[in-house]
């Protein structure tokens, strides 16, 4: 895999504000309809039970919000690498849906977190994440003119 070294435009060690403020609402989408395809596997139509379908979402996006801060998945370096997008991304997501599991686990939202559950859902949720982002990665490296 060729790695670039071009970078998204940054402010400090984050990109652009618009960049990552869209990213972080891309990002809501896909981790909510991961949500709500695994709803509509279980025999639950997430559009005809839309407060559901955001209750089981939000666990996932509080972590998937806190995570992605601390691990950097909006960094310009992440963004502008294939490499350290999966890796970054990837491993983002794992620990995301692990303390999004605990959340879930809690009195305030629905449903609870089996160990077999948190290990389906991080692996299944990878399938729907990295790939996206990849998609920006590449995506953003063609805007400026690499391969």
């Amino acid at each position: 895999m060729v790695e670039s070294h071009s970078r998204p435009e940054s402010v400090g060690r984050v990109a652009s504000v618009p960049l990552v403020v869209t990213l972080a609402v891309a990002d809501t989408l896909v981790v909510t309809a991961f949500v709500g395809t695994g709803l509509y596997s279980h025999g639950m139509a997430p559009w005809e039970f839309p407060v559901h379908t955001l209750r089981t979402a939000i666990p996932f996006l509080i972590g998937w919000g806190i995570v992605a801060a601390l691990f950097g998945a909006y960094r310009g370096r992440v963004l502008g690498s294939a490499r350290r997008t999966v890796a970054i991304v990837g491993l983002t997501w794992i620990v995301a849906s692990l303390l999004g599991g605990a959340i879930r686990s809690s009195s305030v939202f629905p449903g609870g977190a089996p160990p077999e559950f948190l290990l389906v859902n991080a692996a299944l949720g990878l399938w729907f994440v990295v790939p996206w982002r990849l998609a920006v990665t590449r995506g953003l490296r063609g805007r400026r003119g690499r391969p």
